[in-house]
């Protein structure tokens, strides 16, 4: 009959301290790319939310209003509506100041009737995003033209924005990426931090 050999505490104690400074090497370069993807996530949304915002105005015919608020915290949120000041903190789609679009739900008429809120839920969608969903991430706005309102207004003509403005968004180490919308409506990224985007001019 063959022995079977186990393995001695020796080996075993020699596989965990390999597997521990392993560890120690890795886990804080696993931490900073997971902090990099939260701010870069955050700011990516926004990036796609104002793509939106600028293609539903054209599409739509129609001013279509980015709201913002809770700047320079971590309690931020923004909505699009067509109304200049929705509520992005406001969640019932049936709400007056709720940030929504109109989209039908199929049946091909929107009714909007204000006795039957019912009527009004089944076409109204909210847009919003607001802080929790991106933990430890700040927002801030800079306005570099144009209206220096809280709101951003994307014109159905010709798809431009009423300002020039930096949305930028930035994680508990300090690191940003930044969202330019220019006065013409387009939008690009960058950051002064991490190499995947152009520096920020």
């Amino acid at each position: 009959m063959k022995k079977v050999r186990g393995v001695t505490l020796i080996e075993l104690l020699i596989t965990i301290l390999v597997l521990s400074i392993l560890a120690g090497v890795a886990g804080p370069s696993f931490v900073e790319s997971f902090k990099k993807r939260k701010v870069i996530s955050a700011a990516e949304e926004m990036y796609s939310y104002l793509q939106q915002a600028r293609s539903e105005s054209l599409a739509r015919s129609a001013n279509i209003y980015l709201t913002v608020r809770g700047m320079t915290t971590t309690t931020w949120s923004y909505g699009l509506s067509y109304e200049r000041n929705c509520n992005p903190n406001q969640t019932s789609n049936i709400s007056s100041t709720a940030c929504v679009l109109t989209i039908d739900d199929g049946d091909g008429v929107f009714k909007d009737n204000p006795d039957d809120s019912t009527d009004k839920a089944d076409d109204n969608v909210i847009f919003r995003v607001d802080g929790t969903e991106h933990d430890d991430i700040t927002m801030s706005l800079a306005i570099k033209s144009g209206s220096t309102k809280s709101f951003t207004i994307f014109d159905p003509a010709r798809g431009t924005s009423n300002g020039a403005r930096n949305f930028s968004f930035t994680n508990d180490e300090g690191k940003s990426v930044v969202v330019q919308l220019s006065l013409l409506g387009t939008v690009k990224i960058c950051s002064n931090d991490y190499s995947e985007y152009k520096a920020c001019s």
